[in-house]
Formats: C-alpha cells, structure tokens, sequence
C-alpha cells in the first residue's frame, strides 16, 4: 500500500487568510499555477485512483493537475467543518482548534469524528486500491499522520502547518 498526500493548491480564501472549512471558494490565480506544477511532480508516478473533496479547492486541483486520469469526489474527504467559524480569520479558527478536538464547533464538528470520516472513507478505498493520490485539506494530513504516524490530535492541532510537495505512507494499512 502506498498513499501520497497533497494539500489542495491556494485558494482565493487562502490568500485572504480565511479558514474556509466548509465553505466553496475557487482557487487564486497562484492556486492553478501551482495545480499544474503538482501535475508534473507525478508524472512518472501512475497511482491506481486519485481521491480528493468535493470541495472545489481541492477538486480543481486534482482536475488541473491530472485532466483525463480517473477521479474520485467525495465528501468523506472534506475539510473539518468549523460551523459558524467557517469564513472567520485562520488566526481566530487557529486559536479554537483545540477546544473542538472533541467536542464540535458550534453547528459543526469535532477534530475527532472529522478523522474517523475521512478514515473510514480511505478504508473502503483501500479495499479496491493499492497505490492512491489523495488532494484534500488539513483534516485529511491529520488522519493520515494520526493512523500512520501515531501522531496525537493534540500534537498535531499545536504544531505549525508547512506546507511540502508530498507526505508519503506506505506498508501495511494500520489503525489506530
């Protein structure tokens, strides 16, 4: 088994500094130049299916980067849904995230029960695909870095987020 993970590219709310969550927005104009770039660091690697959010952040990047390779949408693959602070400032949604760890945003959700979701999707996946692209958001990196690399929510909702080209899992599916 082998799982890349990619962040979406830059959204028109990310250079706003807006935590989105739920919310729509397209891509920026550097989020689709970065979309094709993400396109040519694959281009000796063929995945069996590339899974990414339904949302557009997520989907226009898999859509740009890879035109005519085979897709999944999913609304598994979303990010955590901050409720009513979807759209407030990443700095006031920042400084939340540890109170909603376990208990959900108000009309929205938890860290926790967002990382059970996006898991349970890739399970499923992973009974049908062996070597899988995955573009998505934030929630999805702590999934995969808590099943795979043992990593607590806690630590993972403390640490700064860095964006790189790439975070690999490979081996056996593991859990929790």
């Amino acid at each position: 088994m082998r799982i890349i993970f990619e962040s979406h590219s830059t959204s028109e709310d990310n250079e706003k500094w807006i935590a989105s969550g739920h919310l729509n927005p397209p891509l920026s104009e550097k989020g689709r130049e970065q979309a094709i770039e993400l396109g040519k660091r694959y281009a000796s690697w063929v995945p069996d299916i590339i899974l990414c959010s339904d949302l557009k952040r997520s989907s226009e990047t898999a859509d740009l980067a890879f035109p005519h390779f085979p897709k999944i949408q999913s609304p598994f693959l979303r990010e955590w849904n901050y409720g009513t602070y979807n759209g407030k400032s990443v700095e006031e949604v920042e400084n939340l995230k540890h109170s909603h760890i376990h208990d959900p945003f108000p009309e929205g959700e938890s860290l926790d029960s967002t990382v059970v979701k996006i898991l349970d999707f890739l399970d499923l996946q992973l009974t049908i695909y062996q070597n899988i692209l995955i573009i998505a958001h934030r929630s999805t990196f702590y999934a995969l870095e808590h099943r795979y690399n043992r990593r607590s929510l806690e630590s993972l909702i403390r640490a700064p987020w860095t964006w790189r080209p790439g975070w690999v899992y490979q081996g056996e599916k593991a859990t929790c």
